[in-house]
């Protein structure tokens, strides 16, 4: 296995994401992976979100961002507020990462919300996801908030103290 690195997400990126199969599957209704990873890096841009990408030899591994902010008309202050709490989100890796690559993946978005004076970070899963609450809590994030999406499927918000 050739060595792994961590990095924020460049330009040349958004094409990989789904060539390197860290995004698969149906992206968000009513948009294209396409359209979506460019509104990430929008985000990016404007310093409400940092993407990071784990690549090795072979490729992009994954990735996951740290939300500072939501866009205008997203607001949620408990989950990210733009001052001291940011959200773990589109925490992701292709089929043949390493499972380490996750572990990594969340300890450096740790650390780069820490950089930003973040002194909590949130996460959201959708509630039957067993695997991914377990995986959440032996990361250190305790649950605060459920929550029904636009379909009535409930998510769970957990949180995590950087401080």
């Amino acid at each position: 296995m050739s060595r792994i690195s961590i990095r924020f997400a460049r330009p040349n990126d958004a094409l990989r994401f789904e060539t390197d199969g860290v995004v698969s599957g149906l992206p968000p209704a009513g948009e294209t992976w396409s359209t979506r990873i460019a509104k990430w890096r929008i985000e990016q841009e404007a310093g409400r979100r940092a993407i990071l990408v784990a690549e090795d030899a072979s490729g992009l591994l994954g990735m996951a961002h740290v939300v500072f902010a939501f866009p205008q008309g997203y607001a949620d202050p408990e989950v990210a507020n733009g001052r001291d709490i940011a959200m773990l989100e589109s925490l992701r890796m292709r089929p043949t990462a390493p499972a380490a690559v996750l572990d990594q993946l969340v300890a450096d978005a740790e650390t780069v919300a820490l950089r930003q004076r973040y002194t909590t970070l949130t996460l959201c899963l959708p509630l039957e996801n067993d695997r991914a609450i377990i995986q959440a809590k032996a990361w250190g994030f305790t649950e605060f908030r459920l929550m029904p999406d636009s379909t009535t499927r409930l998510h769970a918000f957990f949180r995590k103290s950087l401080a």
